[in-house]
């Protein structure tokens, strides 16, 4: 299932382009930045209040209430955005990893498209394999067979610091979520502030990476098609046998008498 995958020879059918779904991805990661932002300042609010705690009433601390609210309903507004974004990112993953038999690679071998969606939710896996899966998606997205592609064998540095910086994201996430009540609020606090900015940094490198994978198999599949559209040359003339010259003239035989 992991092997390298083989060329067979190039053709467009079965090519749909990813761009659409890029597209919104793009948005939708844009949209998650800003929330991650708001919640930034919803968090350096809190900083700058008092706790707003269990058992007190709304008008012994309202700007601490007030920083809470806006705390609660940016990490509600953040975490449906982040679903969204996730669901319409695998399908454009889908889609980028099934053109790439059109570019002349096998669909049984290599990382499959749904293999690469899939890896995203294997414990443990789901930490190299992914990153992985995209990386060969950058890499096979140029014609099989082409010594005329000047491309190179390593992605750009942006797709190893989204992955960094995507998975360091996730950790502070986690750490946030499961501090205990017995570490200050602030403490946490600065702990969620540092997950968001992490969080901003990932989206900004997943916004190039689907730009440079979109564009990629955009030029490829207009090399392949220019290939396939060239005319083939005349075949090579058959000359066909003239039977009139090469039959000998029957000679009448008359009986002997």
């Amino acid at each position: 299932m992991f092997s390298r995958l083989t060329p067979l020879s190039a053709s467009s059918n079965g090519y749909v382009t990813a761009h659409p779904r890029g597209r919104v991805v793009i948005i939708l990661l844009a949209a998650n930045a800003v929330c991650s932002a708001l919640l930034i300042l919803a968090e350096v609010a809190q900083l700058g209040f008092p706790e707003f705690t269990e058992g007190q009433a709304f008008d012994d601390n309202p700007a601490g209430l007030a920083a809470l609210v806006l705390y609660l309903a940016f990490t509600i507004l953040g975490a449906v955005i982040f679903i969204i974004t996730t669901v319409v990112f695998l399908m454009w993953l889908h889609r980028s990893s099934s053109n790439l038999p059109a570019f002349g690679y096998w669909k049984s071998q290599g990382y499959s498209p749904a293999w690469a969606v899939g890896s995203f939710f294997v414990p443990i896996a789901n930490l190299f394999m992914p990153y992985q899966a995209l990386k060969e998606i950058w890499q096979k997205s140029r014609p099989a067979n082409s010594q005329s592609f000047s491309f190179s064998t390593s992605p750009p540095g942006f797709f190893p610091a989204w992955w960094a910086f995507w998975l360091a994201s996730n950790i502070a996430t986690n750490i946030h979520f499961r501090i205990s009540g017995e570490v200050p609020h602030e403490a946490k606090i600065i702990v969620g502030i540092v997950s968001e900015v992490l969080s901003i940094a990932a989206a900004a490198f997943a916004i190039q990476v689907i730009r440079e994978i979109d564009q990629r198999q955009g030029e490829t599949i207009k090399h392949v098609s220019t290939i396939e559209e060239r005319p083939l040359p005349p075949p090579p003339p058959v000359f066909e046998e003239n039977s009139s010259a090469t039959e000998l003239p029957s000679a009448s035989i008359e009986p002997v008498r």
